[in-house]
């Protein structure tokens, strides 16, 4: 219900600071699934009193006007796509609501269609604007039934009410009028999220419809934004921002985070496809932002436009057209020259050449419709030249005549067919006519030059528990070294439910109370349709789990184009079927995969291993203690303290796993020998392990805290065992080897009593060690040890293998 009376300057202050815009395009609402998108991002990312400006759903306009075109000349087609549009709009009605939000929205759909009919068949007037308008109508009708059945307070509104205008080929917009209308209408209403129609307004007056025009929803985004003098209109489209190129002609873009109005504004004058100029008209430039943000990848990175106090010289944006046609008047008729730029239609650019004192205009081919039109009438006797097969290449920045990019784009454009080089009277950019074709190499090369981004690698860690927690606090310490020659950034930090994801970098400053703030549900499966598009050249995954599930997943990681450095023993000791799915997928997308701290914590036994194989040697066995967390139970086990209280000891201090079943049942230890023996060739799986755990049958399956309470049942038969070692002037220590077969190998996990004047029986508390014998080393082993177990060591060695990574991606790039 519309107030008659103004709201009080406290109200109208309120709306100004409080509002923001929020527009969303028709391809943002093609089917239920885009609206159900929408629907969500208006519930978490717009604020309880935002405006939300809609487009008619997907290419309903462009089926209206089809209706509207072919009802006279073809009624039969003309009923068909009426139909059409009728099933169209109702099947959504129907998919997304129910019960009393689904009854009155078809009602009001049945009323419309009714209409419509009466139209279709002559028995009622109803003008090309108005049938127009319906598709923003429906849109903003239903978007807001779809908040109220989700319960959100939400309405829409027909900007008609409202939004008043002089008729003119672009229509004159009433300020005062419009804006005292539309704060009556917010006015009573704080808190309720308003939906309004974009495209179209009403003439002054008369209330006859009206429409903006092309690009019409975003200028009226910006229009009702200034109305409100809103600090902030957010435009979502299909792009994460703008862009340092068009990503569909150029790789490795990248989505740029702020844009100053002047650049802004250039770059739609130059046919950039995410801006028009009308968008800016209306803007308070020194109050408003418009942000450029992705209804498809909400995370990604968004572009901010706005006036900054200091913009340094720089080309942004490398924007062309592809075809670009060139007008000519000869100097002397002044008259003609006159009334051409008196049309008003800006050209890209326009130069005198001395020599045959021709005055040239350079035009995208879109506005040749218009100009050819206005010449039919205005120059019946030809003296304007039209020449086409032109392109335009155009570098957009601040200041760009003393940016560093400005002598590149000039010799490079001078290599090719250059016509005319120019810089805009603002020097917001370089402007090259070209008398030839574009092409991608072209552009690509030139991105490449103008632009020398150092390749960017994103990060997602998954994990949040001691190694993860410790190495993120490694990374924040040496970001910067790393960052020197690559720009790194973690995207994304996830435990078992819930992901904070930033495409921008997440801020380790404190990450854990952000992550607590900002962490939202999510599902794995589904986050992996989002990651490859990510805003980075590599995406690399960080796997500090020990979960099973997402092991199983690593296929789809590489799948999506992702590396991945793994602590996680899971997936490289997998049964052999999921083992060699993973190799397959990983050499089939030539995918990175480093995982060194899965055995021997942060020792380097894989890079020595391979650095063996690599060189020629064979290597014929491995035998040792591979656990960290057994090396110091049994180097701390003398026969006095009792095991048990060992075990409570190490888990206290966080040495075991956990569950402390994972460490004695043997089973970590059997996930680190498959994973060296596959590392070296072996054929080895699960059932070639000898396994001789000491966890009783009994206490196996058993819940983790009565395990914990009844763990004193280990100590009777571990005292034996010492009592046993201790006759033959030995002492126990669970070993793991295996020896590499011609067809498949054997291993054995177990207690073996070992010599006190072996090596193996004298080593630090936690120290692991590996003997290695293989053709080279079979007189005197290779031997390799240190700590394998603990937060700090294997924190290193992920970060290890990160360097390591980062070394191979740098290689294959410049092969």
């Amino acid at each position: 219900m519309n107030s008659d009376q103004l709201p009080n300057p406290d109200r109208i202050r309120a709306i100004a600071d409080e509002i923001h815009l929020h527009k969303f395009g028709g391809s943002s609402l093609a089917d239920a699934y885009c609206y159900r998108r929408v629907a969500r991002i208006v519930t978490e990312y717009a604020g309880v009193s935002d405006l939300i400006v809609v487009s008619a759903a997907g290419d309903t306009t462009n089926r209206i006007l089809a209706i509207i075109d072919a009802r006279e000349a073809q009624p039969e087609y003309a009923a068909t796509l009426l139909a059409s549009l009728q099933r169209y709009q109702q099947g959504l009605i129907e998919e997304l609501l129910s019960g009393r939000q689904l009854t009155r929205v078809m009602a009001a759909s049945e009323k419309d269609f009714a209409r419509w009919q009466q139209w279709f068949i002559g028995e009622e007037t109803i003008e090309r604007a108005e049938l127009c308008a319906y598709g923003e109508l429906w849109s903003a009708r239903l978007l807001a039934a779809l908040l109220e059945k989700q319960g959100t307070r939400a309405d829409y509104i027909d900007a008609r009410t409202f939004l008043s205008a002089t008729d003119a080929a672009e229509p004159v917009i009433d300020v005062a009028r419009s804006r005292d209308a539309l704060l009556k209408r917010l006015g009573p209403y704080p808190g309720m999220r308003f939906i309004v129609t974009g495209f179209i307004c009403s003439e002054t007056g008369t209330g006859r419809t009206l429409l903006l025009g092309r690009n019409g929803s975003d200028y009226s985004a910006t229009l009702i934004g200034s109305l409100i003098d809103s600090r902030q209109v957010t435009i979502w489209k299909d792009v994460a921002g703008v862009y340092s190129a068009d990503p569909r002609k150029v790789e490795r873009v990248v989505s740029l985070p702020t844009l100053d109005w002047s650049e802004a504004e250039e770059l739609a004058r130059l046919g950039s496809p995410v801006l028009h100029p009308r968008t800016f008209q209306p803007v308070n430039r020194e109050r408003m932002v418009i942000s450029v943000r992705s209804s498809l990848k909400v995370e990604n990175q968004q572009t901010r436009i706005g006036q900054y106090d200091y913009t340094e010289a720089q080309g942004k944006v490398l924007t062309s057209l592809q075809d670009v046609v060139l007008f000519s008047i000869h100097v002397s008729d002044s008259d003609l020259i006159a009334r051409f730029e008196g049309t008003q239609l800006e050209p890209l650019v326009s130069w005198i050449e001395e020599e045959s004192q021709e005055k040239y205009y350079a035009f995208h081919q879109n506005h040749l419709e218009f100009i050819r039109s206005w010449l039919s009438k205005e120059d019946a006797e030809h003296h304007v030249h039209e020449v086409s097969g032109y392109s335009m290449i155009a570098l957009v920045g601040a200041r760009i005549q003393e940016s560093r990019q400005f002598a590149v784009l000039r010799r490079e454009a001078g290599e090719q067919q250059l016509r005319r080089f120019l810089v805009s009277p603002q020097k917001t950019s370089a402007i090259a006519i070209l008398g030839q074709k574009l092409d991608t190499r072209l552009l690509n090369r030139l991105h490449s030059q103008l632009f020398n981004f150092r390749r960017s690698i994103g990060l997602l860690v998954l994990g949040r528990g001691n190694i993860g927690a410790e190495w993120l606090q490694l990374f924040r310490q040496q970001r910067d070294r790393m960052n020197e020659n690559v720009d790194v950034r973690i995207m994304g930090i996830a435990n078992s439910s819930r992901i904070w994801l930033d495409y921008s970098g997440v801020d380790l400053q404190d990450w854990q109370d952000n992550f607590e703030r900002l962490a939202r549900p999510y599902v794995l499966t589904e986050l992996l349709r989002e990651l490859p598009n990510a805003p980075c050249d590599e995406m690399v995954v960080l796997d500090l789990t020990d979960a099973a599930s997402i092991a199983q997943l690593y296929p789809s990681f590489f799948a999506n184009g992702m590396h991945i450095i793994s602590a996680n023993k899971r997936a490289g000791s997998a049964h052999e079927s999921l083992y060699r799915e993973i190799r397959t997928i990983q050499h089939e997308y030539k995918r990175e995969w480093l995982y060194n701290t899965t055995v021997g914590a942060g020792l380097p036994l894989n890079y020595a291993l391979n650095d063996l194989i690599r060189s020629g040697d064979r290597i014929r066995s491995i035998s040792g203690i591979f656990s960290g967390t057994m090396s110091w139970l049994f180097e701390n086990f003398d026969g006095e303290v009792k095991f048990s209280d060992l075990v409570r000891q190490a888990r206290a201090e966080g040495f075991t796993e956990p569950d402390p079943r994972e460490d004695l049942s043997c089973h970590d230890i059997v996930r680190k020998l498959l994973i060296v023996a596959r590392d070296i060739g072996a054929t080895l799986d699960w059932d070639d392990v000898e396994i001789h755990g000491l966890v009783p049958k009994a206490l196996q399956d058993i819940p983790l805290d009565e395990f914990l309470q009844r763990l004193t049942e280990l100590d009777e038969p571990m005292q034996k065992l010492w009592h046993e070692a201790q006759a033959e002037r030995k002492v126990p220590r669970l070993m793991a080897s295996f020896s590499v077969g011609e067809d498949r190998s054997h291993a054995r996990v177990g207690i073996e009593y070992i010599s006190v004047d072996d090596m193996l029986t004298n080593l630090i508390p936690g120290e692991n060690i590996f003997v290695i014998f293989s053709d080279w080393y079979k007189d005197m082993p290779l031997v390799i040890s240190g700590p394998g177990a603990g937060r700090q060591v294997t924190a290193g060695g992920v970060q290890s293998d990160l360097h390591q990574l980062l070394a191979r991606l740098a290689v294959k790039r410049d092969v």
